[in-house]
């Protein structure tokens, strides 16, 4: 029997960014975000999240960016065979430096990094450049909760107790936001960037349709 695979998305995404994988793997769904809890950890939210997407048999969980972090974190919580790791990281160490640095911002919180985001764009129209003007008053609108949420759980993460289950890892060779360098990719796609599920879906799709193969003959070893 084939294994079936729960994905999530990035931060800032919803289901649609895996609409290509979806549409070539039939055993693959998207598990939608749930609203965070204030103050909520990466691994508390997973503990949350894992039961709403378990399905109840041998699974492989991962996720783009954000959402692989949070696999991860879910893994534990559920009968997982496997992770894979779409353009995110294994590890805090896998993080580029500026989310080190924002770490004394994350323990103030969603809110405060709301009220710093609408400051900063008023005090800084006159220094800054427009794009970035636009995405500070972006990140402080309501409607941008979740991804402040996710911007200081990310900054406080530290992983919980090592699972045993098997890590399967792409990223892009040309990813600005986290740089392959960081990391231990297993497959480099190259001249890709960060969104690989959208812009390079046929390399994403080869590489979960390897793990699931993979994971499905395993698990049907006696």
């Amino acid at each position: 029997m084939t294994v079936p695979i729960v994905l999530l998305s990035g931060m800032a995404a919803d289901e649609c960014l895996f609409a290509r994988q979806v549409a070539a793997l039939p055993d693959l769904r998207v598990q939608p975000w749930i609203p965070p809890r204030a103050g909520e950890s990466v691994r508390s939210y997973a503990a949350r999240l894992a039961p709403l997407a378990n399905p109840g048999r041998p699974c492989i969980v991962g996720g783009a960016s954000f959402g692989g972090v949070v696999a991860l974190e879910m893994a534990r919580y559920l009968p997982a065979r496997a992770v894979v790791l779409i353009g995110s990281v294994r590890s805090p160490a896998g993080l580029p430096r500026r989310w080190r640095i924002l770490w004394p911002l994350a323990r103030l919180g969603p809110d405060a990094l709301a009220v710093l985001a609408t400051l900063s764009a008023r005090l800084g129209r006159p220094f800054l450049k427009a794009g970035t003007v636009r995405r500070l008053r972006h990140l402080a609108s309501p409607d941008r909760a979740f991804v402040r949420w996710a911007m200081c759980a990310l900054a406080q993460w530290r992983p919980g107790p090592v699972t045993s289950v098997p890590v399967f890892h792409i990223h892009g060779a040309d990813d600005r936001v986290l740089p392959v360098r960081r990391g231990r990719p297993d497959i480099i796609v190259p001249a890709a960037g960060h969104v690989l599920s959208l812009f390079s879906p046929g390399a994403v799709n080869a590489f979960l349709a390897e793990a699931i193969n993979r994971v499905s003959a395993e698990t049907a070893d006696p």
